[in-house]
């Protein structure tokens, strides 16, 4: 044992489960300090994680940091998290944490970055004008001139005067002739909107939370569709700000609820700085966002599962909405629930968090209404409309085994269509899935196009006459004649939303319709206009995936056509039949918002199935009990606690031999826990690895986290594990 005086402990974006030590000269190093250190022929960005005297290496032997840099990244809050999480999902916690940073800080120029600005004439230099400057600077007077006309500029518009623009700007700082504002966010002006008075219920949830609003309490606040859950959120928050330096984290599943939701707060909280964190933001953005964040400056942050992360010293309060929503949990890299996640972090900083839904999770339903003892959660319930004269839609469900179906639409659902045209009234017709088709069809062979790297077919998108692998990305020019029996006459057969699209186009050539999936809308811009279209009524018919199934709030919308769901019904996925319900619900809750009576058609040939009648009369509560008494005989989700590990490789002998390794040691690590044999996954190859996988089943979280501290170390030093590609999921949602 060496001693030595500075000894940084550095956690670095690499898969071992350790930190590294590494000397320096500075005595002020902080913990959350980040530093680029040497890392075999590498320069790697890294974070101080611990700060001591010793070390187990020689002295002679360390090597010393590059550079420290000055910004400390977490706090000691932010700490306990990360090691919680690299603790509970067996993740490493240099990758844990450098996950969890913007990406412009895990760059080797770690530098800040430049910030913007507007600049404008003084007052003085607007009254003394050009003709006070020399003769000869004429671009001196071009920018002064067009800083008159414009009264502002930023640095773009007086780059295209000049590419000298700078030293001109400086010339005039120097005469006191400049005033120059720094940007940092949003600067548009939001229209403000009219506050709503609460209803009864929402009276109610609102003051049973601000009652215990200075310590952690976790409340599921279970509302159905329309019943005004944001319009509670806005309240809490406007409690939560009265205190000096608070600040409140709203958690969103999906990009495409932040626009909304975004312009609904901006609206009401013109006083506060608001900020957003997502994916559809810069590099440059989300990292000034996140330092308005970390610093205590921005007192609303609207984000994604990330944010989670997101340092705030402030905190006061957290929200998640739409709590049931599968894009909370991580399936690459940290397996993480960000729901999770959120109550382990209320719970150290003694926060409250209110999780909002209109179909709660079955695991969140479960603590707030049946753990045997005291409720884990406490329960609040909104049973009404907000809008006055606003009442839940009508769900009937068209029996396609009965009906003459064409092209994909019963005569029932075209007729509804026709029906909300002739009224000026806005529909909305869901379907699951992109692309034209599902399949390419050979009239003779039957044979589909098959994605050569995944066990799937290919899609076809008809525009593009291509054929595309929606898992892998493979796309193929779309063939002319069979490839195995030269046939021309191959059709795509099933359904997509181009193809729904077309076929409405024919039914109905006067209206104006517009699809929207993740091949039409990839961008913020094109999610705000589809809201405006639909909000000016110049849409009449809108297509669309699960993008449109939640949150989303357009008045004109009285019809919601539901095509294709029966795959779901019976799935091999335990969860499938309690996420069809959610979406259905989720979409039938955008028609008849406002004052307008809505209705939902739901094609199916299975219009019996209990499912179906529990839809009907949007008796969510029902289901979800019949539901946990078929998880509790099974043993399943939230009765047990699982875990998945999967593995890949190019040869699947290799992945087998890992995995029966894997299961012969878990066997023997603990008879508390049932070890279930390796099976192929649905998807047996991928993007052309071959797969397999593992389930691990307890009654005990903690039997279950014991056997995994030992067992994650051995799958980390099995030989194997160099030509398998092998994950350990906590709580998998996928299997």
């Amino acid at each position: 044992m060496t001693h030595a005086l500075h000894i940084l402990k550095v956690a670095l974006d690499v898969p071992l489960d350790r930190v590294f030590d590494y000397k320096t000269e500075n005595p002020n190093t902080q913990i959350g300090q980040y530093v680029v250190v040497p890392f075999g022929a590498r320069k790697m960005i890294g974070v101080v994680v611990g700060v001591s005297d010793t070390s187990s290496i020689e002295s002679t032997k360390l090597k010393s940091i590059i550079r420290l840099d000055p910004e400390v990244i977490f706090d000691e809050q932010s700490f306990k998290l990360f090691q919680f999480c690299s603790q509970y999902y067996h993740y490493p916690l240099g990758q844990t944490i450098l996950s969890a940073v913007p990406s412009r800080l895990k760059k080797l120029n770690t530098k800040a970055m430049i910030k913007k600005y507007l600049y404008r004439l003084t007052p003085e230099a607007i009254q003394l004008g050009v003709d006070q400057l020399p003769p000869r600077q004429t671009i001196l007077k071009r920018i002064v001139m067009a800083l008159i006309d414009a009264k502002e500029l930023d640095e773009a518009s007086l780059r295209s005067i000049s590419s000298t623009w700078k030293k001109s700007i400086e010339t005039l700082d120097e005469m006191g002739w400049i005033d120059k504002n720094e940007v940092t966010l949003d600067s548009k002006v939001y229209k403000e909107a009219p506050i709503p008075s609460l209803n009864s219920d929402q009276q109610k949830a609102l003051d049973a939370i601000l009652e215990k609003k200075q310590k952690f309490t976790p409340w599921l606040l279970y509302g159905i569709t329309g019943s005004g859950k944001t319009e509670v959120y806005i309240r809490l928050i406007e409690a939560a700000l009265q205190k000096e330096h608070a600040q409140v984290l709203v958690l969103v599943p999906e990009i495409n609820l932040t626009p909304q939701l975004e312009s609904r707060f901006r609206s009401r909280f013109e006083k506060y700085m608001l900020v957003t964190l997502h994916s559809h933001l810069t590099d440059n953005e989300r990292l000034t966002h996140w330092r308005l964040a970390k610093e205590g400056a921005a007192q609303i942050i609207i984000g994604t599962r990330l944010s989670i992360f997101t340092p705030m010293p402030h905190l006061s309060l957290i929200i998640i909405d739409e709590e049931h929503d599968a894009s909370f949990k991580q399936q690459e890299g940290l397996r993480y629930h960000a729901r999770d996640v959120a109550i382990f972090r209320a719970k150290s900083e003694n926060i409250p968090i209110v999780m909002g839904t209109a179909t709660p999770s079955l695991e969140t339903w479960f603590n707030a209404t049946k753990t045997k003892d005291a409720k884990k959660f406490g329960f609040l319930k909104l049973t009404s409309r907000a809008v006055q004269d606003s009442t839940l839609p009508e769900i009937k469900c068209i029996d396609i085994s009965k009906s003459a179906v064409t092209k994909g639409f019963s005569p029932y659902l075209i007729e509804a269509i026709r029906d909300r045209l002739n009224k000026k009234e806005q529909s909305l017709i869901f379907i699951n899935r992109r692309g034209f088709a599902p399949v390419l069809l050979c009239s003779s062979c039957q044979w589909t196009g098959q994605c050569h790297r995944c066990s799937s077919r290919l899609v076809v998108h008809l525009n593009q006459k291509r054929l595309r692998c929606h898992h892998c990305g493979h796309d193929e020019k779309m063939p002319q004649q069979c490839p195995s029996c030269g046939n021309t006459d191959l059709y795509p057969t099933g359904l997509g939303t181009q193809r729904i699209e077309e076929t409405l186009k024919e039914f109905f050539p006067e209206a104006r319709i517009l699809r929207v999936d993740r091949d039409s809308t990839r961008t913020k811009e094109a999610l705000n206009d589809l809201f405006l279209k639909m909000k000016n009524r110049e849409i009449d018919i809108l297509i669309g995936t699960q993008m449109l199934s939640k949150g989303h709030d357009f008045p004109h919308l009285s019809l919601v056509g539901v095509l294709d769901t029966d795959q779901a019904l019976y799935s091999p996925d335990f969860r499938a039949s309690e996420r069809l319900f959610s979406q259905l619900m989720q979409v039938s809750g955008r028609a008849g918002r406002a004052n307008i009576k809505g209705e939902v058609y739901i094609q199916t040939a299975f219009p019996n199935h209990p499912l179906f009648e529990a839809l009907k009369t949007h008796d969510y509560e029902h289901f979800a009990n019949e539901l946990l008494k078929e998880r509790e005989l099974a043993e399943l989700s939230p009765f047990a606690f699982l875990v998945l590990l999967k593995a890949e490789a190019h040869e699947l002998t290799h992945v087998m031999k890992f995995l029966n390794e894997a299961m012969q040691k878990a066997q023997n690590l603990s008879h508390h826990v049932t070890v279930y044999n390796p099976v192929r996954p649905i998807m047996e190859r991928l993007k052309g690895m071959e797969r397999a996988q593992l389930v691990l089943q307890a009654s005990s979280r903690v039997a279950l986290q014991k056997l995994l501290d030992e067992w994650v170390t051995f799958l980390r030093e099995n030989k194997l594990g160099q030509k398998v590609k092998w994950v350990v999921d906590i709580d998998p949602l996928e299997f």
